[in-house]
């Protein structure tokens, strides 16, 4: 790796150099020639060189990087999958025996109810209390309290409470 000094040093000394070309040119500087001339007087351009080989492997580290990330990813969202099948599984193995809690080595398992979620049936007909000022969205924890409370609401209702399995392992 060029030290961050070494580029430094060789910039200023390409620098001192295209300056006298151009005293000694004055008004003639000749592009190629100054080119020419801080390549050989100094070690600029395999400085240059040489942080252009670093950027290079450190591009290719990203793009690995990004193909792991990318491939890890992939594989939490499959572990992730088969975790919720084995749930599910066990939910619903629990409803059909009709049990509430079983404790096993591994977890104790515990059946309950959810609590019921709004369900919009058509928001036009929701009265305007339960919308935020501004751009119109709908205040859903307003308009929950509200049918929770027993109020009927136009255009909403909520949900059948369904079970959902609670799995505890401490």
């Amino acid at each position: 790796m060029t030290d961050p000094q070494q580029i430094e040093r060789e910039a200023q000394a390409a620098k001192a150099l295209r300056d006298s070309i151009a005293e000694l040119r004055a008004g003639h500087e000749d592009e190629d020639l100054a080119i020419d001339m801080i390549e050989g007087e100094t070690g600029l351009f395999e400085c240059i060189d040489a942080l252009l080989a670093a950027n290079t492997a450190d591009v290719a580290m990203v793009t690995g990087i990004e193909k792991v990330a990318a491939d890890l990813d992939g594989r939490r969202r499959r572990v992730e999958a088969r975790i919720a099948t084995r749930r599910a599984l066990i939910e619903q193995a629990m409803l059909t025996a009709e049990i509430k809690k079983v404790e096993r080595p591994a977890a104790t398992l515990t059946m309950a109810n959810r609590a019921p979620s709004v369900v919009t049936i058509d928001e036009a007909d929701i009265p305007a209390r339960f919308w935020t000022a501004g751009a119109p969205k709908l205040d859903r924890k307003a308009l929950a309290e509200a049918l929770r409370s027993g109020e009927p609401v136009p255009g909403a209702h909520l949900s059948n409470a369904a079970p959902t399995l609670s799995v505890r392992t401490k």
